[in-house]
């Protein structure tokens, strides 16, 4: 019977599920920082905006370069913390698969 999950592929699972949880919590933290910090920036601009009125104020400010910067900033924050997550679920993803094919082939059947 052929293994739908090699030997190889659960070993670097696991390594990746014992060795990720700094870095992807480093990478969550860094999306609220950067959420924060555009959001603190977006309210600050708006306070300085030399526009009379608040739909005014608010498109300044958005249009804004440190307004820019920051939800440039943001989006590579949130696409490293999904990169992290999506590893992590895809790790999982094989574990569990692979503890199937164990269970699968301890009462004999030959699934795949």
């Amino acid at each position: 019977m052929q293994k739908l999950i090699t030997d190889e592929m659960i070993e670097s699972a696991l390594q990746y599920l014992s060795t990720a949880s700094e870095p992807t919590a480093a990478s969550r933290a860094m999306r609220l920082r950067k959420e924060f910090s555009r959001k603190r920036i977006r309210a600050k601009l708006i306070l300085e905006a030399p526009e009379k009125t608040a739909g005014l104020r608010e498109a300044w400010a958005d249009s804004h370069p440190a307004y820019e910067r920051a939800c440039e900033e943001e989006i590579e924050a949130v696409e490293a913390d999904e990169f992290y997550r999506s590893e992590r679920s895809k790790a999982d993803i094989i574990v569990e698969a692979w503890r199937s094919e164990q269970a699968n082939q301890r009462a004999g059947g030959n699934f795949r």
